[in-house]
C-alpha cells in the first residue's frame, strides 16, 4: 500500500498530460483520441467470490477466491472523432480446481464523436463493439453522454449486450447503465462517484446460467454497484480506480457460485505510446 501511494504521489506531481484518462473507470467518456495518437490501457477487474471445494471426505464447502478479468486494450484515433480499438481479453474464474488465469478472445470496437464537445446541450458519442470470446460471440452498443460544469463532469453510458454462447445455445440480452460524476481538483488529480448495474432483458436460464456463472458476467437479476473513484495523470500515463458496494442483497453473505460477489475493483492504467 505505501508503494502505491507513493506511485500515486510521484505522478501526480509531474507535468503535461496527453492520455486519454478514464476518471470513472466503468464508464467510457465523450472524448476520443486525435487524429494519429495511440494509447494502450490495462484493466484490471478483481472480484472476491465464494467458491465451492470438495473435501478430503467427499463434502463440499465453500471458500474465498477472488475472480478476475484483465482487459489490454490498444487504442488509435482514425481522425479526431473517430478511434479504433482492439482487446485482448484474459480471465480467472476463482474456480477452487482451476485457479488459473487463461486467454478469454478479442474484441473489436469504434467510438465515435458526433460533435464537438459543448456545442451540443449534451456532449453525445456512439460506441460499437465486436467479441469473439472462447465461450460466446458478442454485439455490443453504448450511448455516451457528457456534460461539463466547470470543473464537475457528469457521465452517463446507456449500454447493451447481445450474447450467443456456443455451449449451451442461449442467447442473452444484457443492459449495463453506468451514471457517474467526477470532479478535477487539479488537472493532474480527479475524485468521483459511481454506479453501474447490470441486468437482462430476457429471462435467465437457471440452469445453464448457474453452469456458466464463474465462466460469464449474464447474471440472473440485475444487480447494482456504487463507489467512489479517482485518478491520477500525469504527462503520457493515468491511473483509475473504482471501488464499488453491490447494493442489491445487502447483509446477505456471499454465495458459492455468485460470479459477483459484494464488492467490485476496477483499476485502469493508460500510457500514451
Amino acid at each position: 500500500m505505501k508503494h502505491l501511494i507513493a506511485l500515486l504521489f510521484v505522478v501526480a506531481a509531474t507535468t503535461v498530460t496527453h492520455a486519454n484518462p478514464h476518471p470513472n473507470p466503468m464508464s467510457y467518456p465523450y472524448q476520443t483520441l486525435n487524429e494519429g495518437a495511440l494509447e494502450l490501457e490495462q484493466y484490471a477487474d478483481l472480484v472476491p467470490v465464494r467458491v465451492a471445494r470438495e473435501n478430503p471426505d467427499g463434502t463440499l464447502d465453500g471458500v474465498m477466491g477472488v475472480r478476475s478479468v484483465l482487459q489490454t486494450e490498444i487504442e488509435y484515433g482514425i481522425t479526431d472523432r473517430i478511434e479504433f480499438g482492439f482487446y485482448f481479453m484474459l480471465r480467472q474464474a476463482a474456480s477452487a480446481n482451476t485457479p488459473f488465469l487463461r486467454f478469454q478472445g478479442v474484441k473489436q470496437r469504434v467510438r465515435v464523436r458526433l460533435a464537438e464537445e459543448g456545442k451540443w446541450p449534451v456532449d453525445i458519442g456512439l460506441y460499437f463493439e465486436i467479441a469473439e470470446l472462447d465461450n460466446e460471440f458478442e454485439l455490443e452498443e453504448k450511448i455516451l453522454l457528457s456534460k461539463r460544469f466547470g470543473d464537475l463532469t457528469l457521465v452517463a453510458n446507456l449500454w447493451v449486450e447481445q450474447e450467443w454462447y456456443y455451449q449451451t445455445g442461449d442467447t442473452k440480452f444484457i443492459f449495463n447503465p453506468t451514471v457517474a460524476a467526477n470532479y478535477q481538483i487539479n488537472p493532474k488529480l480527479f475524485v468521483g462517484v459511481e454506479y453501474w448495474g447490470r441486468g437482462r432483458f430476457d429471462k435467465a436460464n437457471d440452469v445453464n446460467d448457474q453452469l456458466g456463472a464463474n465462466i460469464n458476467d449474464a447474471p440472473q437479476k440485475t444487480h447494482h454497484f456504487v463507489g467512489p473513484t479517482f485518478l491520477v495523470q500525469s504527462g503520457k500515463v493515468f491511473l483509475s480506480v473504482g471501488a464499488y458496494l453491490r447494493l442489491d442483497s445487502l447483509g446477505e453473505s456471499v454465495q458459492v457460485g455468485d460470479p459477483f460477489g459484494r464488492v467490485w475493483v476496477r483499476t485502469a492504467l493508460g500510457l500514451d505510446l
